[in-house]
């Protein structure tokens, strides 16, 4: 698949400049060390098709077999205040999550089986149904004229097949070929997500991060309803409240207590 088809999917801010690599260690590792060196420009996006070094959240690695997935990361300069820069990720997961649901309806017979599995899981996973079908890592950070940015690295499922999984992960991963039997064009679905994320990411440079978490929590449909989350061990269940300005997730527990959760499985 020529490289320049993957580079001309840039848009009005982002995108700009995309370099595409055969293989890396990590796009979000070499991003950020480019960013923290004041080397990579903002809006600049770094994609790979193999990753060895590929990592998600709580340091779990992060598989896929080359040219079958989209691998990418987004250098970010975002004029917020730093507890909110978390919100980038929810920022660029809600901008996926609603290509993805048009993706299906505009190409698939039955787009409605697709979309009502489709779901957002926080912090910054989209699943279908218990499966991972989208992974986000988001990594924040200082260059050295002390300006903050951050890197949002983007790991969607495409055309594996379920043996292309590690045999651990194929109960719990999927992709669109596994889910509609046909391979996909990856350089399209790359043209649009960059469309999309660029659009919410234009409306926080006009209006600020404050709508990002409220919308979330509606795309999500968990606002008021009881969740189960793993953290350290741990199991707690509560009703989601809200999240806050730094992303994290407030539960009210069945006791009446309130637990702020900054990091965590979700079921």
């Amino acid at each position: 698949m020529p490289i320049r088809d993957f580079t001309s999917c840039g848009s009005e801010h982002l995108g700009r400049k995309i370099r595409v690599l055969p293989q890396v260690s990590s796009t979000n590792d070499l991003l950020k060390a480019e960013a923290e060196a004041v080397i990579a420009k903002p809006g600049e996006l770094l994609l790979a098709e193999y990753q060895t070094a590929g990592r998600g959240r709580l340091e779990r690695s992060w598989d896929s077999p080359p040219g079958k997935s989209l691998l990418f990361s987004i250098l970010l300069r975002p004029q917020i205040t730093d507890h909110s820069l978390q919100l980038m990720g929810l920022l660029v997961s809600l901008g996926i999550y609603d290509v993805l649901g048009e993706y299906f309806k505009t190409n698939e017979t039955q787009p409605e089986k697709y979309q009502q599995a489709l779901r957002l899981k926080w912090p910054n996973d989209i699943m279908v149904g218990k499966r991972k079908l989208c992974g986000i890592l988001s990594d924040a950070g200082l260059d050295r004229n002390d300006e903050i940015f951050v890197v949002v690295g983007i790991g969607l499922n495409v055309n594996q097949t379920t043996g292309d999984f590690p045999e651990e992960l194929r109960s719990t991963a999927t992709s669109i070929y596994i889910m509609t039997g046909r391979e996909q064009d990856r350089i399209e679905l790359f043209r649009l997500l960059i469309k999309n994320i660029d659009r919410y990411y234009t409306r926080l440079m006009a209006e600020g991060s404050d709508w990002i978490a409220n919308t979330w929590l509606k795309r999500a449909g968990i606002a008021g309803t009881m969740v189960e989350c793993r953290n350290n061990g741990e199991i707690i269940q509560g009703k989601c409240n809200r999240i806050f300005v730094d992303g994290a997730l407030e539960l009210e527990l069945q006791d009446g207590s309130v637990r702020v959760i900054y990091s965590g499985d979700f079921a």
